[in-house]
């Protein structure tokens, strides 16, 4: 979608994506970088767009929008593929874990468990596990703690 302008205020935007089935955009401001969600009606195209031909009406006799017969598209959501430690078993740290063997996933969960509230707050409460290359592990960003 081109460029356009944010009516109430005249800023210049650009559409990130659609919601709601196309009523309010995700929408995101040249000048200061904010992203924010407008109505469809307080937006307008700063391109020309195609003149309507004179025997289409843009609203019905009752003074209602027509619906455009184009199926609107939902955007997808993103799938987060990332492991979080705090949930996994040892069983499912070493399939997830490279280099990772029982014994060692054993130690990890242990390790979880020695915390407070049973949970590792920080990836760099597993560098005391000394035989796994944690940073290696960190650069992937497959794993994190939540």
């Amino acid at each position: 979608m081109p460029d356009t302008i944010y009516k109430p205020s005249g800023i210049k935007v650009s559409v990130i994506s659609t919601h709601d089935d196309g009523d309010y955009l995700l929408v995101k401001s040249f000048t200061s970088g904010k992203v924010f969600y407008a109505h469809k009606d307080q937006i307008e195209q700063q391109q020309d767009t195609k003149p309507e031909a004179a025997d289409t009406p843009s609203r019905n006799r009752r003074g209602r929008r027509k619906v455009s017969a184009q199926p609107v598209v939902k955007p997808q959501v993103p799938t987060d593929n990332r492991i979080n430690l705090n949930t996994l078993t040892p069983e499912g740290l070493t399939q997830v874990l490279p280099g990772v063997g029982i014994k060692t996933a054993k130690e990890i969960v242990e390790l979880r468990q020695s915390l407070p509230g049973e949970r590792f707050t920080k990836l760099e409460q597993l560098t005391s596990i000394k035989r796994v290359e944690w940073e290696a592990v960190f650069e992937t960003g497959e794993v994190y703690v939540e």
